[in-house]
């Protein structure tokens, strides 16, 4: 159908603007400062999405905003991404979010690089941790195309992981070792940013989301619809 070919391209849209950053500069001329801000492309990203809203809104079958999309959804999903984004200390991380009737929810964390190490011995690593907590409203745009406004907090720390310390996670399959880890500084921070949400299959959606301190993506399964498609087929 014709969106999924507007889902390619919104998608591409909007991971380019949302790596996109206003950059602000500070030059010292004879003493005085200047603040110059830097908006990369940023009249071009927006007639494109003027021109798809456009296109959207002309689709007969496309039923703009309308909040009955998100009655009875229920979606979970996993992700990946950069938490800690545009602070001092940040990781790779993974998560988990989760939607009902429009509700947004998700964690992303990242844990100390070192915790699982196998060495033991008296090194004491220099580590850091971070985690994100968000939540948001899905706005359906229309049935398969929703975006929402995010706001959270995202915590970063500072420490050490003792590798003479030693424990055991066990697990049905394996088990392994990891040692302490110990913070020393916290630093907390409002987040806030948006997200899009793109579902161009039934029982399947992708997302991705850009806040000022995190930065990722995730597939997510449509419980909700699953649920319909074994009633049905009763």
């Amino acid at each position: 159908m014709i969106y999924n070919i507007f889902f390619l391209n919104y998608l591409i849209f909007f991971l380019n603007f949302a790596t996109q950053y206003t950059t602000i500069k500070t030059s010292a001329i004879n003493g005085e400062h200047f603040k110059h801000q830097t908006f990369k492309n940023m009249k071009t990203k927006i007639a494109l999405l003027i021109v798809l809203l456009a296109f959207i809104g002309n689709n007969a079958n496309a039923q703009v905003l309308n909040l009955n999309n998100n009655k009875d959804r229920l979606t979970i999903g996993f992700q990946l991404g950069e938490v800690g984004w545009n602070t001092t200390y940040h990781g790779f991380g993974w998560g988990v979010g989760v939607s009902l009737f429009g509700v947004y929810l998700d964690c992303l964390i990242s844990g100390p690089q070192h915790k699982f190490d196998k060495h033991v011995n008296s090194t004491k690593w220099d580590d850091d941790a971070e985690f994100a907590i968000n939540a948001g409203y899905q706005i359906p745009i229309t049935s398969w195309l929703r975006i929402a406004p995010i706001v959270g907090y995202c915590q970063t720390s500072y420490g050490k992981t003792d590798a003479s310390t030693v424990n055991v996670e066990v697990t049905e399959s394996h088990g392994r070792i990891y040692h302490d880890y110990r913070a020393t500084e916290r630093f907390h921070y409002f987040n806030y940013g948006g997200g899009i949400f793109i579902q161009p299959f039934r029982h399947v959606e992708f997302y991705a989301v850009g806040t000022v301190r995190a930065i990722y993506g995730g597939i997510s399964l449509n419980l909700s619809n699953m649920a319909d498609s074994k009633e049905g087929a009763k």
